[in-house]
């Protein structure tokens, strides 16, 4: 895979594009060389922009994690193969988590939907239609609903989609017998470790593979952009009572602030988990795929019994 680059630099200006609008923008650098290097690919790509015209249809703040380009992500480590060939690398991403990036093992995550906010708003016994027919669950206290069981208990489309996601995934499993399929629990649905496959992360045989099991159509966005698959290895901060990471494009990483942050973090992070391992099926992964598999799983702790976040 492509390395990480490792300084980034952000540029932000206000311009006058041609049609007469005036725009506040960020632009971000990389460089593998220096900080100085980085502040140079900004300004460049800047400019780049302001000619091409300004923001594009991803100028959306509903895209804003998932945009058409890379975001600054600190660098934290790097995994190489016995052939001393780069296989992964872990980032920490805008909100603070550690992410493992690789196109050695195809990742792919797979949320549940969540029953309509507005329905149980409106009517806490289920939605009108539910009613009419008769088969809304009674939904149970808050304080009784396990934060692990997927909302399984008193929400039951999220039951369904439960179901028909691990159905997706057996088909999927049976479908390819020549792939080696792990399978984890997440927080809010499943993810996938599929070794065996070849298919580069921008390969439309990825993109067919993530949307056999219902991946999620913005993170097959993010790992073309990436051109890596990504899968989060810590806790999302907000479910361990941590303050948001303030992104890399804002401040160093040597930065006292920056540190505290990590610090507090790390120590919230010891008595959770990321994943829980489900199933593993077919073939053996191959050396390569195995070093991906081990670095994932002592990040994600998949057999501590931990609570998931």
């Amino acid at each position: 895979m492509k390395p990480i680059p490792r300084h980034w630099a952000s540029v932000r200006e206000t311009r006058t594009l041609a049609d007469g609008r005036e725009l506040d923008l960020t632009v971000h650098g990389s460089s593998d060389e220096s900080p100085q290097d980085a502040e140079r690919h900004a300004r460049d790509r800047l400019e780049t922009l302001v000619a091409s015209g300004g923001p594009g249809r991803w100028n959306d703040p509903d895209r804003e994690y998932y945009p058409d380009r890379r975001l600054p992500e600190e660098l934290l480590d790097e995994l190489h193969g016995p052939d001393g060939e780069l296989i992964a690398a872990i980032t920490r991403n805008r909100y603070g988590a550690a992410v493992l990036n690789t196109d050695a093992v195809l990742i792919t995550d797979i949320d549940l939907i969540e029953p309509s906010s507005l329905d149980r708003a409106q009517d806490p016994k289920g939605s009108f239609l539910s009613r009419l027919f008769g088969n809304a669950p009674e939904p149970l206290p808050a304080e009784q609903i396990d934060p692990d069981a997927f909302g399984l208990q008193g929400l039951h489309r999220r039951g369904d989609h439960h179901a028909r996601t691990l159905a997706l995934i057996e088909t999927f499993r049976a479908q390819h017998p020549q792939l080696g399929v792990r399978t984890y629990r997440t927080r809010n649905g499943f993810r996938l470790l599929v070794t065996g496959s070849g298919l580069a992360p921008r390969s439309d045989g990825a993109r067919e593979f993530m949307k056999q099991v219902g991946s999620d159509e913005i993170y097959m966005i993010l790992c073309r952009v990436h051109d890596t698959y990504r899968a989060r290895l810590t806790p999302k901060p907000w479910r361990i009572d941590v303050d948001r990471f303030e992104s890399l494009g804002t401040r160093l990483t040597d930065d006292q602030e920056h540190q505290a942050w990590v610090e507090r973090y790390r120590a919230a992070s010891q008595d959770v988990a990321v994943c829980r391992l489900l199933d593993v099926s077919g073939p053996a992964p191959s050396t390569v795929e195995q070093q991906i598999i081990d670095m994932h799983d002592r990040a994600v702790r998949p057999e501590s019994g931990l609570r998931l976040a």
